[in-house]
């Protein structure tokens, strides 16, 4: 073998043992992408923005709207959200229908963490919300919202009925009671007057 055959069967030697001759195998493709993990829906830019960072959610219904929600004078209520939230509770018990609204003010968790495979996006007010339910509560009777008011806040605004004593109550009549009284918390909120 002359010096040149062996170099030249060394260089096939090399190019064979990387795969760079045509004999074998074709190099494989890369694997596809993955698929696209299904997103939640965002939550539309706020048309402005309501720091809850002073609010006393008891005074976000002033006497004349609790008397129009035909219900009695907020107080206050002890919450276990784990953020320090505070919050407000005007019920009518025992009087019948056994209607109860909760303000809480969430200083620490926007809007968008309350969006799930199960609530949905909707307005108050012109105002982003997610309207949900608790696990604790019969769905039918109760409707959680809550409201995009500010970065990294926001106001859950919530109806219930224990008893489920409400003419017709169902979910999207415990919503739209949720939002009746939401769009009053921020209209106060607008104006300053809490």
């Amino acid at each position: 073998m002359t010096r040149r055959t062996r170099t030249m069967a060394g260089v096939f030697v090399v190019l064979a043992s990387l795969g760079l001759v045509g004999c074998g195998n074709p190099p494989q493709p890369p694997p596809p992408p993955a698929a696209p993990s299904p997103t939640r829906p965002a939550l539309p830019p706020r048309p402005a923005v309501l720091r809850l960072d002073k609010v006393n959610p008891c005074d976000l219904l002033t006497p004349a709207q609790v008397s129009e929600l035909n219900t009695d004078a907020g107080v206050v209520g002890s919450n276990n959200d784990g953020l320090g939230s505070r919050d407000c509770l005007w019920q009518r018990y025992p009087a019948k229908p056994d209607d109860a609204w909760v303000a809480r003010v969430i200083l620490k968790q926007g809007a968008e963490t309350y969006l799930s495979d199960t609530s949905r996006v909707t307005q108050v007010a012109g105002i982003s919300a997610v309207e949900t339910s608790s696990d604790q509560h019969n769905p039918a009777w109760h409707c959680l919202l809550y409201i995009d008011v500010a970065p990294g806040q926001s106001l859950e605004v919530q109806y219930s009925n224990e008893t489920g004593d409400h003419p017709g109550l169902n979910h999207a009549v415990a919503c739209q009671l949720a939002a009746d009284a939401a769009q009053l918390m921020l209209s106060n909120l607008r104006a300053g007057a809490h």
